[in-house]
């Protein structure tokens, strides 16, 4: 290809092949004009020049005639600009979703209320969004409010996870449907009980710990109760029980615990490591991985396990992580085909220098390998810095 000074390009021209910035990721297709925007963005990542097959022209190209470029690893302008919209758009949908669930629970203990249809519909809407937007509302850690009760952040986060994972088990909507209103619901039992009894900073008595076991029994009697279909019933039961027994109420052994609760397990944990709560920090999405991934065949079902690696990688999303060439940046997409290697949002460049205006790569290319995740204080120093934060 050949290398194109930005001193030499016009903005509102346009090329007559994909425009690259080096010889993988592409910036923009043949038929969108040069903006000056881009140009000066381009100049910021610290780049001089660009790479094209094409010419520089002063009329768009027919379509039909130019080569388009495929999937690259580096955001396109066009699509970053959408992407903007479709990450509003999932805040939005996330914080709706948390008023209606604190709305739900809400009649649930002021008024007996609790509607299986309209649970079931709600999660229909939830299973086409998780679809839509998925590299966005798995960005959890962004869409974090803390101005709702915890039982009700982290009943939604779970059930977008337990969607997710169940997509990537390939379960069909109607099984899905369950899920999600298990996922839901599966804390419906905790509601009844005090809320310093599941928000305390201190070890638990004897007594209270007893009292907190209780709450899959009461959330299962309850769905009963309301008509629920019993595999949700069963779900919510099973949900604290552990592949080796030691799990509660029952003690189940892993062939007697159903697939939406061994789903619910392993998400409703990640989704609570991942969390801020009052008596310690959020951990590391990374470093939640390896925890769970510690327990697999013990307290956690590997299948399962699998499953939500695939679906949100090693590096989850919303990872902030440290690159093979010193830049620093927040995993915004998976990559199917190597859950090691995820798309990344460059934040900052190998000399430190904050992007007002980030790329995103693939870190498939060895410049951009992941080296590993940065730590707590690492990641407070790269936000500390980055604008408007």
């Amino acid at each position: 290809m050949k290398e194109i000074e930005l001193q030499t390009i016009e903005p509102g021209r346009y090329f007559t092949e994909p425009v690259y910035l080096d010889e993988k990721y592409v910036l923009l297709s043949p038929e969108t004009p040069m903006p000056e925007e881009l140009l000066e963005r381009i100049h910021e990542w610290g780049f001089k020049s660009v790479l094209s097959e094409g010419d520089l022209t002063e009329q768009a190209p027919d379509p039909n005639g130019a080569e388009i470029a495929g999937e690259a690893p580096l955001l396109s302008y066009q699509a970053d600009l959408k992407e903007r919209e479709q990450l509003q758009e999932t805040r939005s949908f996330y914080h709706e979703m948390l008023e209606y669930t604190e709305q739900l629970f809400t009649n649930f203990v002021s008024k007996n209320e609790l509607s299986q249809r309209a649970v079931s519909e709600k999660i229909k809407h939830l299973i086409e969004a998780v679809r839509r937007l998925r590299k966005f509302i798995l960005r959890l850690a962004e869409m974090e409010s803390g101005k709702q009760n915890y039982v009700v952040e982290h009943s939604v986060k779970t059930t977008i996870l337990a969607i997710a994972v169940g997509n990537t088990m390939k379960l069909p909507t109607h099984k899905l449907i369950e899920l999600g209103t298990a996922a839901l619901l599966h804390e419906i039992g905790m509601v009844r009980l005090p809320p310093q009894l599941y928000m305390s900073q201190k070890e638990l008595t004897p007594q209270e710990r007893k009292a907190i076991t209780a709450h899959t029994i009461l959330g299962f009697k309850v769905l009963k109760q309301f008509s629920f279909p019993m595999p949700v019933c069963l779900a919510v039961l099973e949900c604290r029980e552990k592949l080796d027994g030691t799990g509660y109420p029952r003690g189940l052994p892993e062939e007697k615990i159903s697939v939406y609760a061994k789903v619910i397990a392993v998400c409703g944990s990640f989704a609570a490591l991942t969390s801020r709560r009052p008596f310690r920090p959020a951990y590391p999405a990374h470093a939640s991985i390896l925890e769970l991934l510690k327990e697999r065949g013990k307290a956690y079902d590997e299948t399962v396990l699998r499953a939500l690696v695939v679906t949100v990688s090693i590096y989850p999303i919303g990872s902030y992580v440290l690159l093979e060439n010193g830049a620093r940046g927040m995993v915004v997409d998976t990559n199917t085909e190597d859950a090691r290697a995820p798309n990344v949002r460059v934040l900052s460049g190998p000399d430190g220098r904050i992007y007002s205006e980030p790329p995103t790569v693939a870190t498939t290319s060895p410049e951009y390998h992941i080296v590993r995740a940065l730590n707590a204080e690492e990641t407070k120093e790269l936000n500390r810095h980055r604008p408007g934060r």
